[in-house]
């Protein structure tokens, strides 16, 4: 029995690369994956073995569980070393190690192969952790969704789940989520639980980036810890960088970002005003990270209900970024969004209308009609068309909304299940009830 290193996608691979090694002729590739209804037993896979073959190379044999159960899987594994010894064949099972343990824990004659860990280098190989970037740019980037998936690979792959390997590779998994939300709530809760549970034992270690930790908080709404953490990041910040340093300042901001998702508003006014009087000072007062802080300002007097502070403050950053970005950049749109939904919340729907239109034609530009963020803004205009009772048009832009979401992201994506809500909602004011609760299901 021959057990690779834990990349299931290449085994076919590594086995046909195996063979040329071989006699032409004298060797035979058997992928369970490609299988149906197989029984697992000697006398079967005899009947699969051609004349010639010598060297029988069985690949994937972990994906041939298909639908079944595990246990009901290792139940009708029937492999008798004693039965294939007498087969004049050399069997070489190539699986990930992760299966293999789980066929020795049940099925006893697997205990007797001889078993080899082996790590291939093909012609393409992996890229290294450290070559693996976050496209913050886009968070919703085929790369980063590939990067999920990646590690997602990675952590299901090992042996070890309580190793530090592990731990880092779950942090990676979480802070990336936090940025492309493709992980189903259930996956999610498991893995924030394995986090939860390991953070104790590899809290010192100096890979852990303390921000990184406290952002995964933040994302889970333990807020206690998120402030717990990013008291870490800024206490290194200050010693390392000092007391007015960019970085700093980015650390104060998150700070406040964690107070305003409390809402303890005057606490994250407190904290951003930190951050502006370093950005003000190191870069200036027209800088478009300056703006950012203005930015966050804005929304905290927003969630106050303060609407002629939040406009004041949405202003200021919209200035700087007309001037340094640009009218038709994506950063700037933001603002316009951001100004679109004060004139909601004022209950001013055509002054909202008119700003997620200046938004919507900046997003469809940059990023086109089918892009995650270019539904967001159908969706906020589908909700003003909502609050003002015409429910056609709101109909109309949240099926706009939900047709990019299901293609671009899928349908148990979090963005799909609210805009199953909102129609929901439509419905529920239409008095349709009905299809208010059929679309509650599937939001549910």
């Amino acid at each position: 029995m021959l057990v690779v290193d834990n990349r299931p996608r290449i085994h076919t691979e590594i086995a046909g690369k195996a063979a040329e090694k071989l006699p032409e002729g004298a060797s035979q590739i058997i992928d369970f994956s490609k299988m149906d209804d197989f029984c697992y037993s000697s006398a079967e896979l005899e009947l699969l073995i051609e004349n010639d073959t010598r060297y029988l190379f069985l690949v994937n044999f972990h994906l041939s569980v298909g639908n079944l159960h595990e246990n009901d899987f290792f139940h009708k594994l029937n492999m008798s070393r004693d039965v294939l010894a007498q087969i004049p064949v050399v069997f070489v099972f190539i699986m990930p190690s992760y299966f293999r343990v789980q066929i020795a824990q049940n099925a006893q004659d697997f205990n007797s192969f001889f078993v080899y860990q082996v790590n291939f280098n093909t012609d393409k190989p992996e890229k290294t952790d450290r070559e693996l970037t976050i496209d913050y740019s886009d968070g919703y980037s085929e790369s980063n969704h590939e990067l999920l998936k990646y590690y997602m690979e990675k952590f299901n792959a090992l042996i070890d789940v309580n190793s530090k390997t592990a731990f880092i590779t779950l942090v990676n998994i979480l802070y990336l989520n936090s940025e492309i939300y493709d992980l189903k709530y259930n996956e999610l809760r498991r893995l924030y639980a394995s986090f939860v549970e390991l953070l104790p034992v590899y809290k010192n270690d100096q890979l852990i980036k303390p921000d990184n930790i406290a952002r995964i908080f933040l994302e889970n709404g333990d807020y206690h810890k998120a402030l717990e953490w990013y008291g870490k990041a800024l206490d290194i910040d200050e010693k390392t960088l000092g007391k007015e340093h960019p970085t700093t300042a980015t650390t104060y901001n998150n700070i406040a970002l964690v107070y305003s998702n409390q809402g303890d508003y005057p606490k994250a006014l407190e904290w951003y005003g930190k951050a502006l009087d370093i950005k003000d000072k190191t870069l200036g007062k027209e800088h478009p990270l300056t703006a950012a802080t203005y930015n966050n300002i804005a929304l905290v007097y927003n969630h106050q209900g303060d609407y002629p502070k939040a406009l004041e403050w949405y202003g200021k950053a919209l200035d700087i970024k007309e001037k340094t970005l640009g009218k038709e950049h994506p950063s700037t749109a933001m603002t316009y969004n951001n100004i679109a939904d004060v004139y909601r919340n004022q209950g001013e729907y055509p002054k909202a209308l008119e700003w997620y239109g200046k938004t919507l034609n900046i997003k469809e530009k940059t990023l086109g009609k089918e892009h995650p963020s270019t539904a967001t803004t159908y969706n906020n205009i589908a909700g003003v068309y909502d609050y003002q009772g015409d429910y056609p048009k709101a109909h109309e832009w949240y099926a706009k909304a939900l047709d990019v979401y299901e293609k671009t992201l899928g349908k148990e994506h979090p963005l799909t299940a609210t805009t199953y809500h909102n129609i929901a909602t439509v419905y529920d004011n239409q008095g349709d009830y009905p299809k208010a609760l059929e679309w509650y299901g599937k939001a549910l």
